[in-house]
């Protein structure tokens, strides 16, 4: 069995990146605490799509997503509309999804963030 996946924090202070610099990594980091529980009613396309882009960490979403967030959304809106009907291969598809996105608590480690420009007193 594979060992699990170590957070890059804990790598740093155990100095794997010192001894492997290559494998430097940024895991995302949370906007905020979970919140309160989400009210089961219908929602549409366009904020599920909203959504989905604001739960998902900064940086990682770009142009070339669209396209997996819009079927996630799709999935997503289905789901919210009757989760007692919703079969078990589009849940499990939506899973996929969100774990593609980074959205889901052991997928946050494997997706990679654009880091932030760095800026300094001379820039305009």
């Amino acid at each position: 069995m594979a060992a699990h996946r170590k957070p890059s924090n804990v790598l740093q202070l155990s100095g794997a990146f010192a001894k492997n610099p290559n494998r430097t990594r940024t895991d995302p980091t949370p906007r905020g605490p979970i919140g309160s529980a989400p009210r089961q009613v219908p929602i549409a396309f366009r904020k599920a799509w909203d959504l989905i882009v604001k739960a998902c960490p900064e940086g990682v979403l770009a142009d070339r997503d669209r396209l997996a967030v819009e079927i996630a959304a799709s999935l997503f809106v289905q789901f919210r509309a009757a989760p007692a009907d919703f079969p078990a291969v589009k849940l499990a598809r939506l899973q996929c999804l969100l774990a593609d996105l980074g959205m889901t608590p052991a997928a946050a480690s494997r997706v990679t963030a654009a880091p932030k420009p760095q800026r300094n007193d001379f820039d305009d």
